[in-house]
């Protein structure tokens, strides 16, 4: 079993917190931050477990983001480093196995 660290951003919109991962462009939302982080946690660790079973999973890892997604969360999270109060962006990192 292989042992990856994918990171998320989850970002609040206004009744929801939407998810992705940057490493494999996969999105996912949920009612409260931590249902967000859950259910990106278990997108990522579906997504890997098809991939090891085609026996393909240098192909699959990593696909990122597209640019200007990476570019968007780039220039918010500069904007959060210098914003006075937290912003209803959150940045993580979590393990998976697959």
């Amino acid at each position: 079993m292989d042992k990856f660290i994918f990171h998320g951003v989850i970002e609040k919109e206004v009744d929801r917190y939407k998810a992705i991962c940057l490493e494999l462009d996969i999105a996912t939302e949920g009612r409260t931050l931590e249902d967000a982080r859950r259910n990106l946690k278990e997108a990522v660790e579906g997504y890997l477990e098809c991939a090891a079973k085609e026996g393909d999973i240098e192909i699959f890892v990593p696909r990122p983001v597209p640019e200007e997604v990476m570019q968007k969360y780039e220039t918010l999270f500069r904007k959060a480093l210098y914003a006075p109060p937290p912003t209803e962006i959150y940045e993580f990192g979590d393990v998976v196995y697959a």
